[in-house]
Parts: structure tokens; C-alpha cells; sequence
């Protein structure tokens, strides 16, 4: 992905709060996320129907800008701007629509504002289950008088063009309210550069109607904004239109008497229509609004509950960490508020919570986020497949265009499927090289058919889109003079080292590509051309020589062991299938994880945890790489991923794609076969189990629930489902239940007395537990918050004799000098302290130390202790090394 303007990272712990909605068990986690606070790490979170998204300021809302600004955004509404001096503007974006939420009291010509003088007992919630946004407070104008008052804003599921506002206030006070219902242009107005222009407004008195329709640059797409306002019995409002003058606005105010002590209800009904779906936008939008106010709040919340019960019950659900389940829950309703059935726009990076990345579709909708929606709502899967199936003949053009056949897809993609990766290419080259993409959607296009059997699907849409992208791919590879077929002049997912040949993850990208192609046309008896197989089986992916005696898959021809952007070659066993053998994917692991950038996008670890899971390996990383995953990443109190620990795309769908794939496809060990569901499930002690709700197969329906010792599968729907296990295929009957054993790859007898232990440390990075230094894995690290900490380590057994301690220090390789420069190899710098002790302890509270480094060197340091029966190892650093702190990699004690 090209480099993005960061948006700078929310500092503070993660806020889970209590009072969560019961769910069908106890510890499954929140599902109510609430801020007591709009400052320290709070960030404005957002709710969407899939059509609409909006992001709801501390006000409760209306439009704020700001580092997060709150913007209101419709699927598909894409500009064309030309002629900036900024060539980079000069592609296609999404534009904002204008802010629909904004619903602002005023008493005495005083507003209510947050954050602002007079504020008290403020509080914002998001449910999970409604998508609701609840906002209360308790206002003292600057005249004394008080107001509590409550803000709710949602997108109604039930109906896609449709946005709500309530407002309910209680005044402590009598005399005259004024309320305001405006349609906001400013996020359209104050757009650098500017996406849309306006069009017309309107106002309809009698039915306290207005309207304002917008029309995106180039593009000529028109959009209209409708509101309606409807007040309780209680309100004799005198009204006035406001904001005739102000581009791309329009609003009515509301002036009444109030009582002291009496509850006041305004409630705002908005539409919206896209000239993409309606030709007359105004009379759409004004129908939506009017038709949703006849309908009335209270049916059309039951509506939209009901949409997201349906919804929910297709779920992950963990069991056993509350803060984990919690995280799970939120980030499953942020990815499905940026899509619904039957919507046929993708999902951008960040989804429909802004415009970032310009609202355009990369390889991480297919890669990251499809296999999530997938596997329990295949009907939400199927519209970014539609996407690419309507582009198909730009892809087929673009093609042509570079001097290929078949279809080539473009790297960034919006309204019209051509390349819209923005200018320079001295910066982003990803445009020209990083051609994997078009496996990527390969790819997604056999899933669904491997999901679903649905042969019409196949051949209608899928077959065109897998033919064509085969068909550029045996024009793509070459024959060499050593037999094999190469692939050059591209990017791989790791883009700090661009343009390269033969780089792995492409060349067997090209290779599934190839080989699903042909299956697809035995599927549909069609007749595939013989070269496809003989180029997928003779396509270069060499593996050479790692650390040590270690062999692994270098990434490109002539790889030199530099740092990587994030996962490359890791993602060759999953999602790809391809394995030399366990021995190299493990090597292949253990030798990029450390070398991949710690300032680099937050999918790489959840991939990692995938690799990991299926190779079975002894310990306990699996679970070190979840919290990788996503502890750094989620820093507000509404559980939103950031794209990197600093900042980047927000709230970043991407990584909450790759986050929940850990659990899907990660601990179930879950693959879609042409014959069966493959399951080989497992487990670590951090978490008590995993619950798939509702995973679809072929018109099946059945659930996982993985313990900690049997997992269990139960056909909910349909007929008999094939399971694939480890121990041959299985088939599990109407009602019945299939109950297979869950691996345990932390309890695997070892001679380390410390792995896998309960180990605890005085501070800690997120993300670099205690544990990762014993999970077993040489590839994940703790890495202390300050220099002055402390590691301790559980023995086992109870009072084990231990004579040998190794530990194993972490390095950290040179960054990229620049834009398509390629990061040097070296130097290296070891991150260890400059000095440390190792005591031990029979009780926890009594310690004697057994060895002292001081200024040690190396990566290792193999400690020959006379510790004899203790219960304790504790590592205590004194002095910091190469002003960095250190990383532990490993601590390892045997007897």
C-alpha cells in the first residue's frame, strides 16, 4: 500500500467498560463501548449500514473536525478532480456527503458544545448490537440554566438510504429552546482539494423538510441529503429556514417555550439517494425521509435490530478474555458497517468511517478482509466480487495497455476500475509492479465458488474473472534456460524492496491462479489450455539458505536478509496453500517475523498466528501473536484499529480483517476444500475457546466450538457435512455433533523449564508480553517499557534444578533511505542491555543472583548457573544498550 499521510496515533490503555449487553455466555464480552471522557485516548468512533457511514463527534453530533474529523460518507460516491497543482489529488476519491447528524441545541444564544464550558456527566456509548451511538450529558449555560440532554445517531440496517438523530432534553429551567437541524457542507467546502459542488436546496415548511443535493467533480455522480424533523406533542415550535447563503448547506431552527422539569423529543429522519441508483435524487431522498418519519423511531429501530441480530449471529465469539472478546466483538461490527448484501462497492482500507487512502479498493479487500465475511455471510463476500466482475473489462484494457493478455487489475481502483494510484512514481510505484493484486482476486473468486457450489455464479462471473487473470499470467511468466518460468519486474506485499524478480509470494500467487483456473474449467467442463498447468508447475520459487543450517524461501533473486514492509513470504502457506515442507515455513517464519518493520501496517502477525496454528509448533506463540496483532493497533475506548502503532488509516479495516482471520482460520485451522471443510483445531491456555456461530458451507450451517481439550462441530442446517481431519474425512449428520481433539501445541513436553510459564514482567511494549520471551518462538520478543524492568519466569516442575539459562536477544535491521529504495542488509544492531543480572527464587520473595553481564555481545548470551531447586528465574535489566531497549527474544532453562 502507498505511503499514507498519517493520522497520529491515540496515546492511552485500552478502555473496556462494564455494564455490557448479556450475550450467550458470560465472559463472550462487551458489547456496549463507552467513553466517560472526550479527552486522554479518545477518539470519535463511528456506525454504518453498509450505504451510509458516520462519524459522531464528542458532540454527539454534527460535523467536528480535527484529527479524526466526523465525517459522513456514501458507498460509491466517487469525484475525479484535475487539474490540482498537487498531482497526487488529480485521481478519483470518494467525497464526503454533506454531515446529515447535526441536531444542535442553543438556549439564549448559547450552544451546546463538546468539548466546552458547562459540560458534566458526559458520557458516549456505541452498541454493538443496534449501532446506535448514545450520547448524554448534563449542560450549564453560561446564564446558569441547566440542561440534560441525550443524543442518539444511527444508520438504519433495515434501510440502506436511511440516517436517525434523536435528541431528548430536559430543561431545569423555562423559557425558549431552540434546536437546529442542519445538513452540514463544511467537510465538502473545506476539502483540499474540493470534491463536490452544490447543486440545488430546498425547504418544505409544512412538513419541516429540507434538502440539499451535491454533485461529485468530473464524475458528475449527484447526491441528495434529505431531512425531515418530527418533535413530540409537546413542542409548538415557530420555525425558520437557516443557511440559504452557505454552500452545500441547509438547515431549519426550531424555537419553543419549555417548561422546567419536562422531557422534550426532536427526532431528525434523513435520506439519501445517489444518482447512481435513482435519477431524480431529490424526489428519492425526500421519500426516504418522508417515508422513514411515517414508519416512525420506534418500528424503525426494531427494524434495524433486527437486521443486526441477523447479522450477529453469524459470530466469533471468545471465551475466557473478556478484553480479547471485547476487541473481537467491536471489530466485527466496524468491518460489517462498511458493507451489507447486495451493496456491489468493496470496502476501502478504512471502510466507510472517512475517505482514507481516497476510498479506494487494494489488494487488502480481497487479501484481508473478504475471507472474514466469507466464512459466516458469504451474501456480504459476494458484492466485492461483483466489484471486480464489473471492472472486468478495464482490467482486460489495462492489460492490453501494458503489454499483456488476460485481465491485469489495477493496484488502487474506485469508481471505473482504472489505475488511480497517485503520481509521483518516484514515490508510489506500486502502480507499475505490484501486479499481485490480480492473484489476490483470483483467489477470491475460487473461494466463493469453493464456499458456495454455486456453478451458475461460476460461470457467469467467476470463470471470466479467474480465465482472464490465468490468462495474464501465463503471458506474464517466461521460460528460462534452467527449465523454470519467471516472473519479473514486480512488487511483492513487501514494497520497501520494489521492483524484483522472482519474488515469491507473486510468482505463487501466479501459480494458484493458474492452478484454481483449471479446476474451475473441469468444474464447468471447459476445456483449460495445457499451458496453464505446465507454467503453474514449472514457476521459480527457490529456497536457499537462512540462519544457521536453517532453509528458507528467499523473497525476490538476490534477497539480501534486508528488512520487509510486513508479511511476504509468510503468507505462502496461508493464504496460498504452498508448502516446500513444515521444516521451511517454520524456518521461513522464525526468519522474517524479526526482520519485518515494527513501524509497518498491523496484518503481518495476524498471518503469522494463521502459519503458526497449522504448523502445530511447540508453545505458546500463537497467542503472543495475537496480542502482536492488535494490542498496539487499539488505543481508544471504542476498540478502532489504526493502521500502524503511530497513526496511519482509521479505523483501519484492513487489520481488522487480518485480526479476526486469526480466530476463523488461525485456531480452527479452517480451510475451504472442493470437498470438505478442513478443520484441525487448536488451542492455547490464554484462551478458554472459540465459538464460530453460524459458519456457512454449500448450504450447510454448523458451528465450532474449539475447548480447550475436544472441539466440537454441529450441523445447525442443511445436509451432512463432510469434514476434513487430520485422521481422514468425517461426516456429520442432521443434529448430530462431531467431536475431534483440540492440539495443544503449549503443552508439548520440553526440557525448557520455563516455557510456556505464567511469566510476568514490571512493564512491557503492547504487543511484547512477558510471554513472548517462553512461547518457544525465536521469532517474537518481550520488550520492556523502560530500561530499569524486570522478566520473571515460573519454573516447572515445581523446584526444577536448573544448570543452564540462554537467552536470546532481539536486532533490528536499517530502515529504507527512501522512497523505492530497497533497505540496506546492514549494520545489524543487537538490541540487548548493556547490562543485566539473572537471580533466582524458591519463594517469589527472596532472590539470589546467579549471574551478572555486563556490556555482553552477540545475540546470545548461554549462562552456566548453579541454581539448583528453585521456583523463579528473574531477568533484571540495569543499563540500556545503543540507546534502544532491548528485545528478548527467548529464555530458555534447562536442568
Amino acid at each position: 500500500m502507498r505511503r499514507f499521510l498519517a493520522i497520529p496515533a491515540l496515546l492511552g490503555a485500552l478502555v473496556v467498560p462494564a455494564g455490557a449487553r448479556a450475550t450467550t455466555s458470560a465472559d463472550a464480552g462487551a458489547f456496549v463501548l463507552t467513553a466517560t471522557s472526550p479527552g486522554g485516548n479518545y477518539a470519535p468512533t463511528f456506525t454504518g449500514n453498509g450505504m451510509l457511514g458516520v462519524r459522531v463527534p464528542p458532540a454527539g453530533q454534527g460535523y467536528a473536525a480535527g484529527t479524526v474529523p466526523s465525517q459522513s460518507e456514501l458507498a460509491g460516491f466517487y469525484a475525479w478532480p484535475t487539474g490540482s497543482p498537487k498531482p497526487g489529488d488529480n485521481v478519483q476519491q470518494r467525497a464526503n456527503i454533506p454531515t446529515w447528524s447535526t441536531l444542535t441545541f442553543a438556549e439564549n444564544g448559547q450552544t451546546f458544545t463538546v468539548p466546552g464550558p458547562g459540560v458534566s456527566r458526559w458520557r458516549q456509548s456505541l452498541d454493538l448490537h443496534t449501532g446506535i451511538v448514545t450520547t448524554t450529558a448534563r449542560w450549564t449555560a453560561p446564564d446558569g440554566r441547566v440542561t440534560d440532554l441525550t443524543y442518539q445517531v444511527l444508520t438504519d440496517r433495515g434501510s440502506p438510504s436511511v440516517g436517525l438523530v434523536r435528541l431528548r432534553f430536559t430543561p431545569q429551567w423555562s423559557g425558549t429552546a431552540t434546536v437546529t437541524d442542519a445538513i452540514d457542507g463544511t467537510a465538502d467546502t473545506t476539502a483540499n482539494p474540493q470534491l463536490t459542488t452544490q447543486v440545488s436546496k430546498g425547504w418544505d415548511a409544512p412538513s419541516r423538510q429540507d434538502w440539499v443535493t451535491i454533485q461529485a467533480v468530473k464524475t458528475n455522480i449527484q447526491a441528495t441529503v434529505a431531512s425531515q424533523v418530527q418533535t413530540s406533542s409537546n413542542v409548538t415550535a415557530t420555525t425558520t429556514q437557516t443557511g440559504q447563503s452557505t454552500d452545500q448547506s441547509v438547515g431549519q431552527q426550531l424555537a419553543f417555550p419549555v417548561a422546567a422539569g419536562h422531557t422534550y423529543t426532536m427526532t431528525k429522519y434523513v435520506g439519501v439517494a445517489s444518482s447512481q441508483d435513482a435519477p431524480d435524487t431529490v424526489g428519492a431522498a425526500r421519500g426516504q425521509a418522508s417515508s422513514a418519519a411515517a414508519t416512525g423511531w420506534n418500528a424503525l429501530l426494531a427494524a434495524n435490530k433486527a437486521a443486526w441480530a441477523a447479522l450477529w449471529q453469524g459470530r466469533i465469539e471468545i471465551l475466557g478474555n473478556h478484553t480479547l472478546a471485547t476487541d473481537v466483538n467491536a471489530s466485527e461490527f466496524y468491518l460489517w458497517s462498511s458493507t451489507r448484501a447486495g451493496v456491489d462497492w468493496s470496502v476501502s482500507p478504512a471502510g466507510l468511517s472517512s475517505n482514507g487512502y481516497d476510498g479506494h479498493i487494494f489488494w487488502d479487500a480481497e487479501t484481508w478482509m473478504y475471507p472474514t465475511l466469507l466464512a459466516q455471510h458469504p451474501d456480504l463476500a459476494a458484492g466485492m466480487n461483483a466489484y471486480r466482475f464489473q471492472r472486468l473489462a478495464a482490467a482486460e484494457q489495462h492489460a492490453a495497455q501494458t503489454g499483456w493478455a488476460g485481465a491485469r487489475f489495477p493496484w488502487e481502483s474506485a469508481l471505473d476500475g482504472t489505475e488511480q494510484i497517485p503520481p509521483p512514481v518516484s514515490v508510489n510505484s506500486e502502480g507499475l509492479y505490484e501486479q499481485h493484486i490480480t492473484a489476490d482476486i483470483a483467489l477470491a473468486q475460487w473461494q466463493y465458488y469453493l464456499v458456495t457450489g454455486d456453478k451458475t455464479w461460476l460461470a457467469q462471473q467467476g470463470w471470466p474473472v479467474l480465465s482472464q487473470a490465468a490468462t495474464f499470467w501465463a503471458s506474464r511468466a517466461t521460460l528460462g534456460s534452467d527449465g523454470k518460468y519467471h516472473i519479473n519486474g514486480v512488487t511483492g506485499p513487501d514494497e520497501e524492496n520494489p521492483d524484483v524478480n522472482d519474488e515469491v509470494y507473486t510468482n505463487v500467487g501466479a501459480m494458484r491462479t493458474l492452478q484454481d483456473a483449471v479446476q474451475a474449467a473441469g468444474v464447468l467442463g471447459i476445456g483449460a489450455p495445457p499451458a496453464w498447468s505446465t507454467i503453474a508447475a514449472n514457476l521459480a520459487v527457490p529456497v536457499g539458505p537462512g540462519e544457521t543450517s536453517g532453509t528458507i524461501h528467499p523473497e525476490f533473486s538476490g534477497y539480501g536478509g534486508q528488512l520487509v514492509k510486513q508479511a511476504d513470504v509468510t503468507l505462502l502457506q496461508y493464504p496460498w496453500g504452498y508448502q516446500t515442507s513444515p521444516r521451511v515455513s517454520l524456518a521461513d517464519i522464525d526468519y522474517y517475523v524479526p526482520r519485518t518493520d515494527p513501524g509497518g501496517p498491523s496484518m503481518s502477525d495476524a498471518v503469522n498466528l494463521i502459519d503458526n496454528s497449522a504448523l502445530g509448533t511447540p508453545g505458546c506463540a500463537s497467542y503472543v501473536y495475537v496480542e502482536r496483532s492488535y494490542e498496539p493497533f487499539i488505543k481508544d475506548v471504542f476498540d478502532q484499529f489504526s493502521e500502524t502503532k503511530t497513526g496511519g488509516a482509521f479505523t483501519f479495516m484492513t487489520g481488522i480483517g487480518g485480526f479476526l482471520q486469526e480466530f476463523l482460520y488461525g485456531y480452527s485451522g479452517m480451510r475451504w476444500n472442493p470437498d470438505n471443510v478442513g478443520l484441525n483445531p487448536s488451542l492455547s491456555s490464554q484462551i478458554s475457546g472459540i465459538v464460530l456461530h453460524d459458519v456457512s458451507w454449500r448450504g450447510r450451517t454448523f458451528q465450532v466450538a474449539i475447548r480447550p481439550q475436544r472441539t466440537t462441530v454441529t450441523l445447525l442446517s442443511g445436509a451432512p457435512l463432510p469434514v476434513g481431519t487430520p485422521s481422514g474425512t468425517r461426516v456429520v449428520g442432521p443434529g448430530h455433533a462431531l467431536s475431534l481433539a483440540t492440539r495443544r501445541p503449549d503443552l508439548t513436553p520440553t526440557n525448557d523449564l520455563v516455557r510456556c510459564g505464567n511469566a510476568v514482567a514490571s512493564s512491557s511494549q503492547p504487543g511484547a508480553p512477558a510471554l513472548g520471551a517462553v512461547d518457544g518462538s525465536p521469532a517474537t520478543d518481550w520488550e520492556p517499557a523502560s530500561v530499569q524492568s524486570t522478566l520473571t519466569a515460573p519454573v516447572h516442575p515445581l523446584a526444577g534444578r536448573v544448570r543452564k539459562i540462554t537467552l536470546l536477544w532481539g536486532r533490528q535491521w536499517p530502515p529504507s533511505p527512501a522512497p523505492n529504495v530497497p533497505p540496506p542488509p546492514q549494520p545489524v544492531t543487537v538490541l540487548r542491555p548493556a547490562g543485566y543480572s539473572v537471580q533466582v527464587s524458591a519463594n517469589g520473595r527472596a532472590w539470589r543472583t546467579v549471574a551478572t553481564v555486563q556490556h555482553g555481545a552477540g545475540v546470545s548470551d548461554t549462562l552456566h548457573v548453579k541454581a539448583g531447586k528453585v521456583r523463579f528465574i528473574r531477568i533484571q535489566l540495569t543499563a540500556a544498550g545503543a540507546d534502544k531497549l532491548p528485545l528478548l527474544q527467548e529464555l530458555t532453562a534447562t536442568g
